[in-house]
């Protein structure tokens, strides 16, 4: 199958909910389609929880019906305050009129934006397929394997809230970012091209998110039209967010960083207190983006939470230079106070969350994070992907602090701030800890906040060049400026050892980023067995031996449909102790009889090629010791291949 037609079919569901509810509203945002997301997220989140609460089913079309009467309710309301404001005086009609009149002069510029930004995001998906193979590619990284199920957990509950859609999987209500899972099970393929097409169709919509983001902070008029498009073409070179989604199966992460630079613009114009403030209504909708964005990913949240801190703490400093003293100290005071609870609440809640260390030293690791080069050994760290945004980002973040502008100031800090974070991922103390837990201690999780804030710096310093008068030689630096971008830009996506490479890794290339928990050889023989068992069977195997696959792909229940440990007392009894049913005079044998009662497995896989689980994570597969451990004779042979086999089971004591 075609890529186009999926990736299409996937970015119209994450943009055009949001998109038609946008204009239902009538929001006047800049490039609504990078805006349209965060609003989708919303609009799944709230489906999610009316659908579970009047027991509706999760489907395309009740998601479809719902959302057309959702559009048509805002629709009426917008009139019915359209008519009550005509009514209400001359006045408040003629600022409506200037408001729609000034959005209607901004569109040119929010056209060139949103092309380059949908042109850019074209391009990252057109080089990182060009290794993938096909859409139905299976990605072989970890957490790919629990989206899976997931899709297919939601699929077949028809449950789509955020405590309940995985029920199945965690065996109690439990929370989980799942708008990524729900979005996939709405798209009408088997789950992993379902998957795969949303992947890439967040990929191809970061780029107008990014420009969105940076026209909510571009000065009026034409002067931040091309700097916007610059940095929205430039957001294509920063390789975490492409990382953690085709190497690493992190899908809801990506769909957070998607949100992440609305949610960055939602909070400095909140905080922006020039002309007069922001309306009551605007307060409530740059809110709700903020709102969105934690509830695409909650780590998010706090990326979001240090752009905030530090812009309070950068307004308060120039309110004290100013020689507003009283006022410029309780900001700086409340900053500081939001730092502290930060800390303490990522110690207190999150604690333990640090999980991601690596080897590498201090030097490696800050090389890495200044070039946003993930913890990827075969991808490489130049400089040269990256020199022309640190220089233009540079100058911007110069003029910014000359000139005493808050939002340069806090992007400048916000930046300066990122690379502590990633730095203190690798740093063993306590202090350090607390301070990236949000993050899971995964310096990609926090590199996208410093992407953002770069952009916006670099953004500033092509105004700064267009700025320059003087003589011809000053005239040239802006094209100069210009010119050094787009080359690194186009030489960065067409680059063979950047995005296509990375492609390749979890899908294509195994063996050179890591090992395959199913070979394209074991899937086929997964599908096949799936379409021969009956649909009230139940699989029992090594999750690790790819078994989660008989749900997610096969339609097939599972007793661990994830490569996470046990996730209820039953199945961690199973696991470990499912042949003691022919032990009666074994401890927890009436226990682990009970288990098997309830959970209901009949039949067995068995992987025993040199990918197994065993061979590959001796440790983590040892959860499922018992399992591997089950008597021959309470098994007979329904289908073998070479290593891979399928056998019916007899538990029962």
């Amino acid at each position: 199958m075609s890529w186009i037609l999926p990736v299409l079919a996937a970015w119209a569901l994450l943009a055009v909910p949001g998109l038609v509810l946008l204009r239902a509203v009538g929001a006047r945002v800049p490039v609504p389609w990078g805006v349209a997301p965060v609003v989708t997220v919303l609009l799944v989140v709230g489906l999610g929880g009316l659908f579970h609460i009047v027991r509706i089913p999760w489907s395309a079309g009740t998601v479809l019906a719902a959302t057309t009467g959702i559009c048509a309710l805002a629709v009426l309301l917008r009139r019915a305050r359209c008519r009550r404001r005509r009514g209400a005086g001359r006045h408040l009609a003629e600022r409506c009129e200037d408001a729609d009149r000034r959005h209607r002069d901004d569109r040119p510029r929010t056209a060139a934006v949103t092309a380059v930004g949908a042109l850019g995001g074209l391009a990252v998906v057109a080089a990182a397929t060009r290794r993938m193979g096909g859409i139905s590619t299976l990605n072989g990284s970890y957490d790919s394997f629990f989206h899976l199920s997931a899709i297919a957990t939601i699929r077949d509950g028809g449950d789509a809230f955020l405590t309940t859609a995985l029920v199945d999987i965690y065996g109690a209500p439990t929370y989980y970012p799942v708008v990524f899972d729900a979005l996939a099970a709405l798209l009408p393929w088997d789950p992993i091209p379902a998957a795969n097409a949303l992947l890439l169709a967040m990929l191809a919509a970061s780029p107008s998110a990014v420009g969105a983001m940076l026209m909510m902070l571009a000065p009026a008029g034409r002067a931040g039209v091309a700097p916007a498009v610059l940095a929205t073409a430039a957001s294509t070179l920063f390789l975490s967010v492409p990382a953690m989604g085709l190497v690493m199966g992190l899908w809801p992460i990506v769909l957070g960083a998607l949100c992440l630079p609305v949610a960055i613009g939602a909070v400095l114009r909140l905080l922006e207190g020039r002309h007069g403030g922001l309306a009551p209504t605007a307060v409530i909708g740059h809110g709700a983006l903020i709102l969105g964005t934690a509830l695409a990913h909650p780590s998010m949240l706090f990326s979001a939470a240090v752009v905030a801190g530090l812009r309070l703490l950068a307004g308060g400093v120039l309110r004290i230079l100013e020689g507003r003293y009283r006022r410029g100290a309780l900001q700086v005071a409340a900053a500081l106070t939001a730092a502290a609870s930060f800390v303490l609440v990522s110690e207190v809640v999150l604690g333990g969350m640090d999980l991601t260390r690596s080897t590498q030293g201090p030097g490696e690791v800050l090389w890495e994070i200044l070039v946003d080069s993930p913890r990827i050994p075969v991808i490489g760290a130049p400089l040269w992907p990256v020199a022309a945004v640190w220089l233009l980002a540079l100058l911007g973040a110069a003029v910014a602090l000359r000139g005493r502008e808050a939002v340069g100031i806090t992007a400048a800090t916000g930046v300066v701030a990122a690379v502590v974070l990633g730095i203190a991922t690798q740093v063993d103390s306590p202090l350090a800890a607390a301070l990236v837990n949000p993050w899971y201690g995964a310096r990609e999780r926090i590199a996208p906040l410093m992407m953002c804030l770069l952009l916006l710096l670099l953004a500033r310093g092509m105004r700064a060049l267009s700025g320059v008068a003087g003589g011809r030689a000053h005239a040239l630096l802006a094209p100069t400026g210009a010119l050094l971008v787009v080359l690194t830009v186009i030489a960065g996506v067409l680059a063979p050892s950047r995005l296509p490479l990375m492609g390749s890794l979890a899908y294509t290339a195994y063996g050179v980023q890591l090992s395959p928990y199913v070979t394209p050889e074991e899937r086929a023989f997964i599908e096949r067995t799936a379409a021969e068992l009956p649909q009230d069977a139940v699989v029992l195997a090594d999750p690790l031996d790819g078994a989660p696959l008989y749900w997610s792909i096969g339609g097939i229940e599972t007793v661990f449909p994830t490569m996470s440990q046990p996730l209820t007392p039953e199945a961690a009894l199973l696991a470990r102790y499912a042949p003691r049913v022919d032990e009666p005079q074994a401890n927890a044998h009436a226990e682990v009889c009970a288990a098997a009662a309830q959970i209901g497995p009949t039949h067995l896989y068995r992987d025993t090629s040199e990918h197994n689980g065993r061979a590959m994570n001796p440790e983590v597969s040892a959860r499922w010791s018992g399992v591997h451990d089950i008597s021959p004779h309470r098994l007979t042979l329904v289908a073998e291949d070479g290593p891979y086999a399928l056998y019916e089971l007899d538990l029962a004591c």
